[in-house]
C-alpha cells in the first residue's frame, strides 16, 4: 500500500510540475528572442529606410509575430514557432497581395538561417534562402533574402537590409 502511494504521489507531483511549466520557456524556444521589439529596417551600406518592423511574443511566448511595413506602405506578417520535435523553427509569412511562404531552418551562432520553396505564376520552381544575421555587440540584425529559379546553383539577393533598433 506504502509503494502504491508513493508512486502516486510521485506521478501526482509530475503532473503538477509539468502544468506549471510556461509551455515554450526552454532556451531552444529562446533564440530567436534577439528579433524582438521596434525596428527601423535600412537597405544594407545606405542611410535608405528599407521599411519598419514591429516583432513580439504572442500566445504565451510560444510564437513570435513580424509586423512589417515597407517604405512604400507594402505590408506583411509572419508567424514564427520553434518546432522540439526537429528542433526547427518554422515560419509562415502572408502579405497584403495574398502571397503565403513557409520557411524552415536553424539557428548556428549568431545566425538564423531558414529555408522555403515555392512556385510561381509562372509555375517555376523557385528556393529561397533568407538568413538573420544577428550582431549581439551592435544590437543589430543584417537580413539577407536569396532566391534561385535554377535548383541552388546560382542565387540573386532580392533584399538586404540592417535592423536598427527603435
Amino acid at each position: 500500500m506504502r509503494v502504491l502511494v508513493s508512486i502516486t504521489l510521485f506521478i501526482l507531483a509530475q503532473t503538477l510540475s509539468a502544468q506549471n511549466q510556461q509551455p515554450c520557456s526552454t532556451e531552444a524556444h529562446r533564440q530567436f528572442d534577439f528579433w524582438i521589439g521596434e525596428w527601423t529596417v535600412y537597405k544594407t551600406g545606405t542611410d535608405t529606410v528599407a521599411g519598419h518592423n514591429s516583432v513580439r511574443q504572442i500566445l504565451e511566448s510560444c510564437v513570435i509575430e513580424e509586423n512589417w511595413t515597407s517604405a512604400t506602405g507594402w505590408q506583411g506578417k509572419s508567424f514564427n514557432t520553434y518546432n522540439p520535435v526537429d528542433s526547427t523553427w518554422n515560419q509562415v509569412w502572408v502579405d497584403q497581395s495574398g502571397a503565403t511562404y513557409h520557411f524552415s531552418g536553424r539557428r548556428e551562432g549568431d545566425v538564423m538561417q531558414l529555408y522555403g520553396e515555392t512556385a510561381s505564376q509562372k509555375g517555376e520552381h523557385i528556393l529561397f534562402d533568407f538568413s538573420f544575421h544577428y550582431k549581439p555587440e551592435e544590437d543589430t540584425i543584417r537580413q539577407v533574402w536569396k532566391m534561385s529559379k535554377d535548383e541552388g546553383h546560382n542565387w540573386q539577393v532580392i533584399f538586404d537590409g540592417t535592423y536598427v533598433k527603435e
